[in-house]
């Protein structure tokens, strides 16, 4: 009796360690977010345009759930492009400073700046615990002229222990790895545009 139930609690400890919540796709949705800068960006005109240069075996995936052993075993899929959502992000918060947004390149003026954002990673992951990451390379240009050139940012978040590798906790990792980016773009874009 006692091997049989040393035999199933091998079993269930193999089954947790290996299989786990690891299965079945995670999906997030990557709402717009604001961060707690105050800055003034009021009398400028910005049209703000985002690639998704990311690879494109990883579209529309934004992170993977690993089990016991690192291996990945399920997917996380975003609700909207990356792109988009870094977009609405940026906009918002541009359009919150008191910036106007030019939504086409047909309207621009002297006076305008175009902000080009190339997404390289927007990424969660679940092993022992959450990890995120989004990283940008910014361009600003006026009159064609380069005012920030190819600049890299990356935003870092690292969320709580790994228990059920759950939608919400990569949904939560990947804001708080966006806000992480935010804090640091955004004041650069600011002063770039006001300059």
């Amino acid at each position: 009796m006692k091997t049989f139930k040393k035999s199933f609690l091998v079993v269930i400890f193999f089954s947790l360690t290996f299989f786990g919540c690891a299965f079945g796709t995670r999906h997030v949705i990557l709402n717009p977010i604001s961060t707690s800068l105050s800055l003034d960006a009021s009398g400028q005109n910005v049209f703000v345009e985002v690639n998704d240069k990311r690879a494109p075996d990883l579209k529309p995936v934004v992170g993977h759930v690993k089990n016991g052993y690192g291996m990945k075993t399920a997917k996380v899929l975003a609700d909207k492009e990356v792109s988009a959502w870094v977009r609405n992000s940026i906009v918002e918060e541009l359009k919150r400073f008191g910036a106007s947004i030019i939504t086409s390149e047909i309207n621009f003026d002297n006076n305008a700046k175009a902000i080009t954002v190339d997404v390289l990673v927007c990424y969660a992951q679940a092993y022992m615990r959450y990890g995120g990451e989004v990283t940008v390379t910014l361009n600003i240009k006026r009159d064609g002229e380069d005012i920030i050139k190819e600049k890299t940012y990356t935003g870092k978040a690292i969320l709580g222990t790994n228990w059920a590798a759950k939608a919400a906790s990569f949904q939560k990792v990947l804001e708080m790895a966006m806000d992480d980016l935010l804090q640091k773009l955004i004041p650069d874009i600011v002063i770039a545009i006001k300059s």
